[in-house]
Order: structure tokens, then sequence, then C-alpha cells
């Protein structure tokens, strides 16, 4: 039989199935971030092609989607079905659904077989997907949360580039001081900062002011959502959309993350808050000489150890799958030393393996990495990948921050509220 890269990037749920590769082929089905495109797909390709030279005559067919959501929900729709795919990439906040429903393959019994040793992996990465003895995904890579800064802006205020020891007290007065009226018509044309209204993003900044959002089982936010720490936090946060000369807030939600992440790359915002995903996007720029970019950690507030969130993905099986081993060992080599450095080296991600982690940094004369590593050491991962009801919780708390941002709600009566409505909605008693 002749071995076929079958690549599908439309959805999946839309039709053709493992019928494109017959019904003997291997289905893949993973997601293209829309920031590389054809890039992603090109290394991808390549990073099979080990796998396939070892399994003569053996198809894969590839499914795969640009949009997150739409990648989500052709999963678990397939996943449910009588016909999933035998390797899918698995995102951290849909573990709990996956693995709890019983849909994951546990990968221990297969790891010893195939020679893979579950000690190269990132620890805290790796904690994402096992539930008691049991492992059901193996991590390809992660980022954290991170600042990235304009250089060129600091060097023209004579500022000094910040360090990953920096309080929020050093941010506000950077902010403050690169917020400007640069061409003198009484409107500022240069923000210093952005306010970010995505959970995702703003999560990290409670946790570095010694908040949280939730408590540490899991199950329940009273005593911690309204606890004086994370209401603090909370004003401090929401207080850059109100204060005149600090930072920009984007109107419609909608639109925030393209349009600051483009303020951003055209010199107009000297701090954004992001992820390793901004990376390929900055690289044109940066290399053309038009950006000069660093990342620093969250700061942090003062007395408070630094914090940040960790966002991590990787690749599992469906416990239905007929070829159980050749799925394991696909999964392995798409998050092995070789892929997981291809991956970083694209600038798409920081390698799962603590190894290819380090190398990759080492030779990212930016240093960049090396930035987004130093942060990641004092990162744990979302409260996603832990709690099944998260998307239920997160819209509650993106309520929680409209309110005291748009309505200037007192942050300790909403996040006393929205406590006990997490805690009903958690199933909590106390």
């Amino acid at each position: 039989m002749r071995r076929v890269v079958a690549l599908c990037l439309a959805c999946w749920a839309c039709g053709g199935g493992r019928e494109e590769g017959g019904r003997g082929a291997l289905v893949l089905a993973d997601r293209v971030d829309s920031g590389a495109g054809a890039a992603e797909v090109e290394l991808q390709e390549r990073l099979v092609t080990p796998y396939l030279a070892r399994h003569p005559g053996l198809e894969l067919v590839r499914h795969s989607s640009a949009a997150r959501d739409e990648y989500r929900r052709a999963l678990l729709t397939s996943l449910a079905g009588d016909d999933p795919p035998d390797v899918f990439l698995l995102d951290a906040e849909d573990v709990p659904q996956v693995v709890e429903r019983g849909v994951a393959l546990d990968l221990v019994p297969y790891l010893a077989r195939i020679g893979v040793d579950p000690a190269r992996y990132d620890q805290t990465l790796l904690a994402v997907f096992r539930r008691g003895a049991g492992l059901y995904g193996l991590p390809r890579g992660y980022t954290p949360v991170v600042v990235a800064y304009n250089k060129d802006l600091l060097d023209r205020a004579a500022l000094p580039y910040p360090t990953d020891d920096w309080t929020w007290d050093d941010f506000l007065r950077v902010a403050k001081q690169l917020t400007r009226d640069t061409d003198g018509d009484g409107s500022i044309d240069q923000w210093g900062s952005a306010f970010d209204g995505r959970l995702a993003l703003w999560l990290p900044w409670i946790w570095a002011g010694g908040g949280d959002v939730l408590c540490a089982d899991g199950r329940r936010a009273s005593g911690c959502l309204d606890s004086r720490a994370t209401v603090e936090a909370l004003r401090w946060y929401a207080g850059w959309a109100t204060s005149d000369g600090l930072a920009l807030r984007i109107h419609d939600a909608r639109d925030a993350p393209g349009a600051i992440a483009r303020l951003f790359a055209s010199g107009r915002l000297a701090l954004m808050t992001t992820g390793h995903w901004a990376i390929p996007g900055l690289r044109a720029s940066v290399a053309a000489g038009r950006l000069h970019v660093g990342f620093v950690a969250i700061p942090h507030r003062e007395g408070v150890p630094s914090a940040t969130v960790l966002y991590v993905s990787g690749y599992a099986v469906p416990a239905m799958t007929l070829r159980r081993k050749a799925a394991v060992e696909l999964a392995a080599d798409l998050t092995d030393s070789a892929a997981a450095a291809a991956w970083g080296e694209a600038g798409l991600e920081l390698p799962a393996v603590a190894a290819a982690a380090r190398a990759v940094a080492a030779a990212d004369a930016l240093g960049w990495d090396a930035a987004f590593l130093r942060a990641a050491a004092h990162g744990r991962p979302s409260w996603s990948a832990r709690v099944g009801l998260w998307r239920d919780v997160a819209e509650r708390l993106a309520d929680l921050m409209d309110r005291i941002v748009i309505t200037h709600d007192d942050p300790a009566r909403v996040a006393g509220a929205t406590a006990r409505e997490l805690d009903r909605l958690l199933g909590a008693t106390r």
C-alpha cells in the first residue's frame, strides 16, 4: 500500500473521515495555528516522516482546523461517536472532560513497550495529563503568560529594560512614563500598556498579587476569590482601565486581542501581556529592524512571589482505538526531543521535553525563549486543566471583571457575590 499523509484542513466533522485513507488508515486530529499557517503544515508533515518510514504501507490521514473553537467542537463530537481519530491534540482545558469520561487511553502500559521514558517531559506539564497512576496524554508544548516590551520606546525614554523581579510599582511607573501625546495634539497616541479583559491573560496578574479565583481543591471560590488579596489585586488590575493616562482599553472585547497586537507591532504600545503565540507574528518585524522586543515575567506585588499561568497541549489516544500501540507510538513521536525542538525553533511554543526547551533557549540569540523559560519556572497550569466546569466558571469570572471595569461595581461586593455563585456551580458546601 502506498504511504500517504492526507491533509484535510477543513473541519473533519463536515465529512470525509478515515475513508479518505481507507479503513486501515491511522487518523491524526490536530490544529494548525492561524498565525503560522502553511509553515506549520509543512513542519507537521516533516515530523511524521520518520514514523511513516518505520511503518511501511501505513497511510496517515490528518484532520485539522485553524480555528480553536472549531477544532474543539469537531474533536469532542468525534470522540462521542464510534469513529474517533487514533491520535488527537488535546488542550489542557479539555483534559477533565475527556479523561474523566473514560474517553482517553491510559498510556502507561504502552510507553515502556515503545521505549519512551516519561521523565524526559517537564513534570509539571506531564502532571496535567495524569490522573492517579494513569497517564492520558503526552505534552507537546506550552507557554507561560509574560509581558512583551518595546525596547525602542524604553530606550527613547532612557528607561532600563524590566527584569524578572520587577514589581507592580515598577510596572506602573514605566507604563505612566511611556504613555504620551507624541504629536502635541492633546490626545494620547503612545500607550504604556493596554487593559486586556481576557481571563486567560488577567488571571496570572491576580496570582502575582497573592490572590486566586478558586481555592486549592478547585471545588469552591469562597475564601479565595473574595479574599483580601484577590480583591485588592482585582481592584489594582481594573484600575488600569479607569485611570487617565495609564493604559488603553479597547471597548469592543472581540477586537481587543488583534487591536492590542497591532498597536504593539506598530510601536504605539510599550508593554503587552501575551504568550509564546506572539512570537511568529513578531519575528518578521524584528528581523527587518522595524521593532526591537524583549520579554519579561509578569510583575508581582511587593512581598508576593512571582507567578504566572502555563497553557499546555499534548497528544492523546482514544480508549476505543484498535491500533493502540501504533497510535501511542505516533503520539510519542510527535512529542519527542526532535519534534519538540522543531516546534520550539519555529517559535510556536516552548517544547515540553525539558532538555529540548533548554537547547532551544540556548540557541535563541534574541534571548526570548530564555525569558519564557525563566517565567515558566514560577508558573503553574491553569485551573482549566483541573476543573471540568471551567468554561462555566470562566464566564462568571469574565462577567466579574466587566462589572468592575465597565459598570464600576465595588470589587469586594462583586467578588463576594461571584464566589457564592461559583460555590453553587461547583457544588461546594461549607
